[in-house]
């Protein structure tokens, strides 16, 4: 007698390996049998005939770490199927934190994780994660630790090398939220305060993750013009501190340098043939969401919030950086030069005064106050404090194929719980089984549940997830390939999926029959510990 079987579906396993015909059977949260069960008994069974049966999915790059504490439910996750969430990305996490540069921290991770209602109490992953576990959480949780967050705790957002002794702390900070459970760390190197650290200060880092057995994962300095040497920075990185690396979000932004992802995949090929790891994650849209703040010139941020302000407050500062806008400046990523402002949209302010813009890119928000580009720019980063969200869009769909389609490339939303989201944050995952597996026959149903899956289980450890095996945990999700699909749109992104029917996490059921329970039986996933 089982606690649950999920009869008669077509289990597809997350090994890659082709689908076939079983029952899955469920005891103590774990699965315990899968097979031809008709013999078998259950207090409950689920009816999973003409459906697909996977292992719940897992976003490897995500930024609900906020989301997770104000939406415990984590609705926009668990209707898509997705049962653990990987934050901590792109430099951005919610620990360490120092009393004096705490609120810093928050105020410019504002526009990446949202939710400025909550009250950031911890100091560490461990204060973090026993906020998760006081209140419930309905999907697992792993984090990577934030370079930029660690930064900002011992240097604030100077723009300096830190002194030998500020490296130490770094590292003791480091050493301490690996410890405690924290399974690498995250680079946003065209984020402040991370855009002002050399590649030296991050190889000494990294160290400390390879010596802890984490994963490097880095947002490129440059995902643009300089795309290639970006990625090489990453590969010496990994290969001077011995740690795998992991390119988040692969792409190349900018007409100008869309088909670079054909070379920098080879650049990843090569560097795992000569036995250094190395994968990408992709999120399946030609266009991304951010911070505005990122598209300044790294000067403009050197000392934090006030001193941004008052050089944009400046004349002269002003006209230099319209200048930069024109010119570029070496060694900074010039986003908005490569895209053009007419794709670089407005989807979040905090004012009532401008909210008449949001859904505006700034070329038709500028026209619209009778101003320049640039001008109108600087003046909203002002009258908003910079908590200003964007949108830009900056790929192409044959370079979105290119790299879903690498066999080392896993599936991350990169998804932001904001005012206005980006339809990733409710259609990630559906969208690519919709859409490239079904549609455009790009992968197929066991490739693509694998990128969801088995590998980012394999790559970040989770041993007791991504696979439908016996003695693993039962987190699963039942859906119709025939229909699956995401609904979202960028005007209207709070949509969610159709076609996902059951979501198990640990055995109990979070989405039943297409609609949520209310059920928080997720668990915080702690580096070294059984579940992970």
């Amino acid at each position: 007698m089982y606690d649950l079987i999920v009869a008669g579906g077509t289990v597809v396993d997350g090994t890659g390996a082709p689908a076939v015909r079983a029952d899955v059977a469920i005891e103590d949260g774990r699965i315990a049998e899968v097979g031809d069960l008709g013999h078998a008994s259950a207090v409950h069974r689920i009816d999973a005939a003409g459906k697909a049966v996977a292992p719940g999915f897992i976003d490897t790059h995500a930024h609900s770490e906020i989301s997770v504490i104000a939406q415990p439910d984590a609705p926009a996750k668990i209707r898509q199927g997705v049962t653990t969430e990987v934050v901590g990305n792109c430099g951005f996490s919610a620990f360490p934190l120092a009393e004096e540069t705490r609120e810093m921290a928050r105020h410019f991770a504002r526009p990446v994780l949202g939710h400025p209602e909550i009250d950031w109490e911890w100091s560490d992953a461990a204060g973090y994660f026993s906020r998760l576990e006081r209140q419930g959480v309905a999907v697992n949780v792993a984090t990577l630790i934030g370079h930029g967050t660690l930064r900002n705790a011992v240097l604030g957002f100077d723009k300096r090398a830190p002194a030998a002794g500020e490296l130490r702390t770094m590292q003791a900070l480091l050493q301490q939220g690996m410890e405690q459970g924290a399974f690498g760390i995250s680079t946003g190197l065209c984020y402040p305060p991370g855009v002002f650290a050399g590649t030296d200060e991050i190889v000494e880092l990294c160290r400390v993750v390879a010596r802890n057995g984490g994963v490097y994962a880095t947002h490129l300095r440059d995902q643009s013009d300089r795309l290639e040497q970006s990625v090489a920075e990453a590969l010496e990185i990994g290969r001077r501190a011995r740690v795998p690396v992991l390119i988040s979000h692969h792409k190349a932004a900018g007409r100008r340098n869309w088909g670079k992802v054909k070379a920098t995949l080879a650049m990843l090929d090569q560097a795992r043939a000569a036995g250094h790891e190395t994968w990408s994650d992709v999120y399946p849209y030609i266009a991304g969401q951010s911070t505005i703040i990122s598209l300044l010139p790294s000067w403009v941020i050197d000392g934090g919030l006030e001193a941004m302000l008052a050089r944009l407050n400046d004349p002269a500062a002003r006209e230099r950086i319209a200048r930069e806008f024109e010119t570029g400046l070496p060694g900074w990523e010039n986003r908005a030069g490569a895209v053009g402002w007419d794709n670089v949209i407005v989807t979040s302010v905090v004012t009532d005064k401008n909210r008449d813009i949001e859904g505006l890119s700034v070329h038709a928000a500028a026209q619209r106050h009778g101003k320049g580009d640039v001008e109108f720019l600087l003046e909203l980063i002002m009258e908003e404090r910079g908590t200003v969200g964007k949108l830009s869009i900056q790929c192409c769909e044959e370079d979105v194929l290119t790299v879903l389609t690498h066999s080392r490339t896993m599936i991350g939303s990169d998804g932001l719980d904001v005012g206005n989201p980006h339809p990733r944050q409710y259609g990630c995952f559906a969208r690519v089984l919709g859409e490239y597996v079904r549609e455009k026959n790009a992968l197929s149903l066991e490739a693509a549940i694998h990128k969801m899956t088995g590998l980012p289980a394999r790559v970040f450890g989770f041993a007791e997830l991504g696979l439908v095996k016996p003695g693993l945990r039962a987190d699963l999700v039942v859906f119709d390939p025939a229909t699956v699909r995401e609904t979202g749109t960028f005007k209207d992104p709070r949509r969610h999926p159709e076609g996902i029917e059951w979501v198990l996490v640990g055995g109990v059921a979070a989405m039943a029959e297409g609609r949520p329970t209310g059920e928080r039986n997720g668990s915080v996933l702690r580096k070294g510990t059984a579940g992970s």
